[in-house]
């Protein structure tokens, strides 16, 4: 379990509105950081951090963003996880170019670098553990990753759909892509560390598998407003809940919803 609860927690929070700017979802200097919990076990943390600046690669700015995830409490001291994955992304059009990613779970180690090459129509995967080292993946041009998923969620007008309204994407997980689909459900008020927040409440629908204990599994609950953040998560898995709170958020310092919070 250990090895699926950060890439869950990747999957969900888990942007697609091509403008001619620099696209507002994909904020400088952003920085979240969310709790995850099994049950009633404190299982591990994530932070989400976006670069201040930006690179250029010919025609593309791009910006890094950073997510980091470790256990904590129990599962620190039994079963210990140290969890790396960043994203160069295209501020215009939200998609990767290349990540990076770092696994440290027990004695498990992984590393894989993806290049993004959809003009070409493949992505380049090479990581050291694999046999052979290098691959290529064909798949769509607007492809994603885990972390510009979550990019994708939050880009999404859900605020002003109804319920039922719709979203799909492919995304590349471990070598395979998947389908993933949003659904708006209702608008709602939830508690969560920083007082009570209107929120809407959608799903995410995944195909079936062995981890997930039916098809919309995934219910994840976005901040009404500008930001439109993950503020909660809650995935029915077959061996129990799994839920993902947001406990602290900044943007260049300044700190939203917990003006007390450090992160």
């Amino acid at each position: 379990m250990k090895n699926q609860t950060l890439v869950i927690f990747l999957f969900l929070s888990s942007a697609l509105r091509l403008f001619a700017q620099e696209n507002s979802t994909l904020l400088a200097g952003e920085n979240l950081k969310y709790r995850i919990h099994l049950g009633f076990i404190n299982a591990a943390e994530a932070t989400i951090k976006s670069s201040s600046g930006t690179t250029i690669n010919g025609d593309q700015k791009l910006r890094k963003v950073e997510i980091e995830g470790k256990t904590t409490g129990v599962l620190e001291l039994f079963s210990p996880l140290r969890d790396y994955w960043s994203a160069q992304i295209d501020t215009e059009t939200l998609l990767p170019v290349k990540t990076e990613m770092r696994k440290r779970e027990g004695r498990y180690r992984k590393e894989e670098t993806v290049v993004y090459q959809m003009d070409k129509g493949y992505a380049r995967i090479s990581s050291p553990q694999n046999k052979p080292v290098t691959t290529t993946l064909s798949g769509p041009k607007d492809l994603l990753d885990l972390i510009s998923a979550y990019y994708f969620i939050r880009n999404k007008p859900v605020t002003e759909k109804k319920p039922g309204s719709r979203w799909s994407a492919q995304v590349l997980v471990d070598s395979k892509i998947y389908d993933l689909v949003l659904v708006v459900k209702s608008k709602e008020v939830i508690e969560t560390d920083a007082g009570k927040k209107s929120s809407i409440k959608t799903n995410i629908l995944l195909p079936k598998n062995n981890l997930f204990k039916e098809e919309d599994a995934i219910r994840l609950w976005i901040s009404d407003d500008e930001y439109q953040v993950p503020l909660k998560v809650q995935v029915n898995l077959k061996i129990g809940f799994l839920t993902i709170d947001l406990i602290d958020y900044s943007i260049q310092g300044k700190r939203i919803y917990f003006p007390s919070a450090t992160l």
